[in-house]
């Protein structure tokens, strides 16, 4: 492994452990002596990498946001398969890599937690998938791919069954996750 890859590396585990702890005990719960022994480093190599807590917070939320604006880049055909795609891709992607399962999990924490600084609260919130896949609900309506009804709702009742998944998965990544057919269907015009 190169030193830059050894960095990479290092600094990757410390976002792993630092999202696993917040998820578990909150922002403020959380030590930096407990990250870097969770992480197996010094109190002083985790702060090389990350000269406050609060940064190493930011970097997540930041990586957090960055995750919640992909959707919208999907090439889709129509309504309909967006959601697929998003699925089929977030279910294999997760299954390599349980951290976005765990990500899910922070970021609703971070949108409504009271106990980190503003600023970076702010900026969990600063995306807004449900209302951001309203237009493919409505791209769906119209082309006859998804089921009537409010957009909103639709759109709401999609992301809290993906989330709803990634805080089990996270849990307990041996419950298999479900079919991307499955959670389609609920959208699929009759």
């Amino acid at each position: 492994m190169t030193r830059k890859e050894q960095k990479e590396f290092r600094k990757q585990q410390i976002l792993d452990t630092a999202l696993t702890l917040f998820v578990q005990q909150g922002y403020f719960g959380t030590k930096t002596s407990q990250i870097s022994k969770q992480a197996g480093i010094s109190e002083g190599l985790l702060f090389h990498y990350f000269p406050t807590k609060e940064k190493l917070l930011e970097e997540l939320v930041t990586f957090g946001v960055t995750g919640m604006q992909m959707p919208m880049e999907l090439q889709a055909e129509n309504g309909l398969d967006f959601f697929r795609k998003f699925a089929m891709g977030l279910f294999s992607y997760v299954k390599e890599n349980p951290f976005i399962a765990r990500m899910f999990v922070f970021m609703a924490h971070m949108a409504k937690a009271q106990d980190i600084p503003k600023r970076i609260r702010k900026m969990a919130v600063s995306v807004d998938t449900i209302q951001n896949s309203c237009i493919w609900i409505q791209e769906g309506q119209k082309d006859g791919t998804i089921r009537a009804g409010d957009p909103l709702c639709l759109s709401n009742l999609y992301w809290c069954c993906i989330h709803g998944l990634m805080e089990q998965y996270s849990v307990n990544p041996d419950i298999p996750l479900p079919e991307p057919e499955w959670l389609i269907g609920m959208l699929r015009a009759k």
